[in-house]
Parts: structure tokens; C-alpha cells; sequence
């Protein structure tokens, strides 16, 4: 049954908010059972295999979650598209997953784990949540993940203990992700017909697919790109463990910011095909606050936070890690901008082309950043190639809007106003606290929670209609709830 959107981003988002509290158990413990050395290694073995992963899923999962948000009213239409789709996929997971074997077997250094690293490339070959989400039922895929990631979390306190169970990790990890991956196949025989093999056409959506690989993996093929050449400039497994915790740290708060722009999918998909523009427009203005609401706050904070927060949560060994993590904060803003240009707006208005050049361009310049910046700074400079290439393509898609006269530049400087002048207010605020109260975590708790009401009250005081308009809708739901009898 497909839902609204405001039910499935809370869907989405109750699992994203359970998927950040879990890290804040398990992460502090593995930092310290594994170490910056074990760390290292299973983010360089993971950035490898992650290479096979994306070549496997290429565009597949924008690319199915539009199809079948256009074709949700029609089971037969929605039925052929599916399997179209999964053939497709399975077709390129059985290449990569040969050709990972075979560079497992001849190249790779540390085989056991490179070996275990595959269970993710069996994942991602059955992967199916792409459909649910075209269904807008995202119901279904956030319970999974509850149960899968709770059982993960016992499995990784039970069994890893030292830093010789990094093994043990992975099957913990990837293999409950694998488990998850099954669960929601159950259901899926009431969405869709059984496949007319006949009629198959796993090609169809090849070229389609392949077009949308970048914008769809954008992020994690850039942070790939990042632990790989960490690996290969520095031959530092240590350095490769202190990027991962950062950009681990960073991609997990980042959910939360880009959820909105892959649940917008379908709904800006549908609505652009039916002609409603206007509807598009008002979704991008509203979509765009949301980023700045959250991405600007949490950047500025991380930034001021991060010196008591990185050795109290990853350990005294992981203090290279702040410099990295307060760097790579910028992406809440930069990136939580570019989904919504990007994701939300042009690949489901059919401009994905001109998303991919604008990719090219930011991946362009992370690499030679990186080839530049890793060989001297280390972890750090990989950190500079993210922070210029994401602020790149943000400037590069509000820059194409503006000029082709889809979306004023001027009406998003507007939108951004009283969010930047709550920020600065908010960072003031923050930064007396930190400097004056000792670097202990009382005054980071203290200071995020002072933070937090200083950049409230602002946005109330200059009257921004986005949060003015989401305390009213809360006051109504509590007073209509009273009034139910």
C-alpha cells in the first residue's frame, strides 16, 4: 500500500535514528578492540570489493525505484519492469562476482578477508529493496533493518574480542545484511506476477542503468576512491582506519539529511510525468530548508565538538581522526544540497546527463586533489578532495538550475537566510561554551543541548515558515488527540 510521503521519510527516518545510536555502542568498542591497524584493514579490503559492488548494481537502485514509482498502479506493467530489472542485475553480479574471485585469488594480499568481503557482493546481487521503495512502502525495508542490525549488534559482543576477530566482524556484519537482504523477499510475491522467462529483456534497462551509476553511488564511490589511494599512496593501514571512522562518522549522520531526496523519488517522478512542474518546484524549495535545517547546524557543530568528541568516542588512539572529521562536516551541507539538485530534482525530471557531467567534474577533481594533497597530508588530504570536489558539485547544479531558469539562485539564498544567521548564532554560543567549560563530555553534551535550543529559538524569532509551520502541524496532531475521545 503506498504511503505519503511524510509516513515513509518517518519510516526511513526511525531507522536511521536507530541505525546512529547503534554505532554509538559498537563503534567506541571495536575502535578499541580493533584498532586504527584492524580498522584499516577492513576499510582497505572493503573499498576494494566495494569497486566489484558498484560495478554489479551500477544505476539499478535510482533506476528501479523511479520505474516502479511510474508503474505502481499497474501490477502487470510493474510485474515485467521488476523482473526485467533483477535479470539485469543478475547478469552483472555474476561477472563481478567471478571477476572479484579471481582478483582474490591472484592479487589480493590478505585473502581470508578479501575472501569474507564477498559476502556483501552476494548481498547486493539479491537486493531488492530498489522496489519497495518505488512502492513508496518503506515500511517493510525499516523493519528488516531493525531486526538484521539488533542481531548484528549481539553477534559483534558476543564474538569479537581482540584484534584477530576482524573475521569474525565481517561475517557479523555482512552476513545479518545478507540475512536482511532475504527477509523482504517473502512478501514480494503479493506486489508482482511470476516472471514470463519468455519475455525477459535483461538488457532493456542496461544503457538507462548505466547512465545513472554515478549519480546513484556518488558518495560511496567518492569515499572508495578516498580509502583506496590512502592505501596505495601511504601504505598506511592506520591512516586508512582514521579516514574510515571520520567518513563513518559522517555517513551515518548524513542519512538522515538525504533520506528526504530518495523518498521524493517516486513522488517528483509521478508528478513530473503528469506535467504538475509547479508541484516539482514547491517540492525543491521545501526540500532544500530541510537540508539547510539540518546540514548547516551539524556541520558548524561537529566542527566545534570534535576535538572532545573523536577521543572520547573512538579512543586516545584515533585523535588524527579530528582534523579529518572536522573537514569532511562541510559535506552535511554540500552533499545534503546536491541530493536534492541532484537525486530529487534531475534525475527524476530526466536531466540525469547533466547530473552525470556535473559528477565527472567533482570526481575529476577529488582524484587529482587526492593525488596531490594524500601524498603530504595523508588522511587529511583525502579529506581536502572530498570537501572541494562535493562543494564543487553543489556550485555546479545550483549553477545549471539557475541559468537554465528552473530554479533562481536568488530564491536559495533567500531560503538559506535565516538558517545561516541561526548557524552563526548557534556556533557563537557553542564556541563560548567549549572555550570557557573544561574539554570533558558534560560540556559537549551541554554544549550540543544549549546549541540546539540557541538555533530553535532563532529560526522562531525570525519567523522561518519551515519550522513555524512543523510546530504547528505537532501542536494540532497533540490538541486533536486530546480531543479524541
Amino acid at each position: 500500500m503506498k504511503q505519503s510521503s511524510k509516513v515513509n521519510y518517518l519510516f526511513n527516518v526511525s531507522y536511521q535514528v536507530f541505525a546512529l545510536l547503534v554505532p554509538l555502542i559498537t563503534t567506541p568498542y571495536l575502535s578499541r578492540v580493533l584498532g586504527a591497524d584492524g580498522i584499516g584493514t577492513y576499510s582497505y579490503t572493503y573499498s576494494i570489493a566495494k569497486y566489484f559492488w558498484l560495478a554489479s548494481v551500477i544505476g539499478i537502485s535510482t533506476l528501479g525505484t523511479k520505474t516502479i514509482g511510474i508503474w505502481q498502479e499497474s501490477k502487470e506493467k510493474r510485474s515485467d519492469e521488476f523482473w526485467n530489472i533483477l535479470s539485469l542485475k543478475a547478469v552483472l553480479s555474476t561477472v563481478m562476482l567471478v571477476s572479484y574471485f579471481i582478483y582474490v585469488i591472484f592479487a589480493a594480499k590478505n585473502k581470508t578477508i578479501a575472501a569474507l568481503q564477498s559476502i556483501y557482493l552476494f548481498g547486493a546481487a539479491i537486493d531488492i529493496s530498489w522496489f519497495y521503495q518505488g512502492m513508496e512502502d518503506f515500511k517493510k525495508i525499516s523493519i528488516r533493518n531493525f531486526i538484521t542490525k539488533i542481531l548484528s549488534v549481539i553477534c559483534i559482543f558476543l564474538f569479537v574480542k581482540n584484534k584477530n576477530d576482524l573475521p569474525i566482524y565481517i561475517i557479523c556484519h555482512a552476513g545479518f545484511l545478507f540475512l536482511g537482504i532475504l527477509i523482504v523477499w517473502f512478501p514480494i510475491k503479493k506486489y508482482i506476477y511470476p516472471p514470463k522467462f519468455k519475455n525477459l529483456k535483461p538488457f532493456k534497462w542496461f544503457l538507462p542503468a548505466l547512465i545513472l551509476f554515478l549519480p546513484n553511488n556518488a558518495t560511496e564511490f567518492y569515499s572508495v576512491i578516498d580509502k583506496s589511494m590512502i592505501g596505495w599512496i601511504t601504505g598506511s593501514m592506520a591512516q586508512n582506519g582514521y579516514y574510515e571512522q571520520a567518513f563513518k562518522m559522517i555517513n551515518m549522520l548524513m542519512t538522515v539529511i538525504t533520506t528526504l531526496s530518495i523518498v521524493m523519488v517516486p513522488k517528483i517522478s509521478r508528478e513530473f510525468n503528469n506535467g504538475n512542474k509547479d508541484v516539482v518546484i514547491k517540492a525543491l524549495s521545501k526540500s532544500f530548508k530541510f537540508a539547510f535545517f539540518l546540514g548547516m547546524p551539524m556541520s558548524l557543530g561537529l566542527v566545534l565538538i570534535a576535538p572532545i568528541f573523536v577521543p572520547w568516542f573512538f579512543g586516545n588512539d584515533f585523535s588524527e581522526a579530528i582534523p579529518i572529521l572536522q573537514i569532511l562536516s562541510f559535506l552535511f551541507i554540500f552533499t545534503g544540497i546536491s541530493s536534492v539538485t541532484g537525486i530529487q530534482y534531475l534525475i527524476s525530471t530526466n536531466q540525469t546527463i547533466k547530473h552525470i557531467i556535473i559528477m565527472l567534474c567533482g570526481l575529476i577533481v577529488n582524484v587529482v586533489l587526492n593525488i596531490i594533497f594524500i601524498s603530504k597530508y595523508q588522511a587529511i588530504g583525502a579529506a581536502i578532495g572530498s570537501f572541494v570536489s562535493e562543494a564543487t558539485i553543489m556550485i555546479l547544479e545550483l549553477a545549471y538550475l539557475h541559468f537554465t531558469k528552473q530554479y533562481h539562485i536568488k530564491n536559495f539564498l533567500i531560503n538559506s537566510k535565516n538558517f545561516t544567521i541561526s548557524t552563526l548564532i548557534m556556533g557563537l554560543a557553542g564556541f563560548v561554551i567549549i572555550k570557557l567549560l573544561p574539554s570533558t563530555v558534560l560540556t559537549m553534551a551541554i554544549a550540543i543541548f544549549i546549541c540546539a535550543i540557541v538555533y530553535i529559538g532563532c529560526l522562531i524569532l525570525l519567523k522561518e515558515e519551515f519550522i513555524i509551520n512543523e510546530i504547528k502541524t505537532i501542536i494540532n496532531k497533540i490538541n486533536r488527540h486530546k480531543n479524541t475521545p
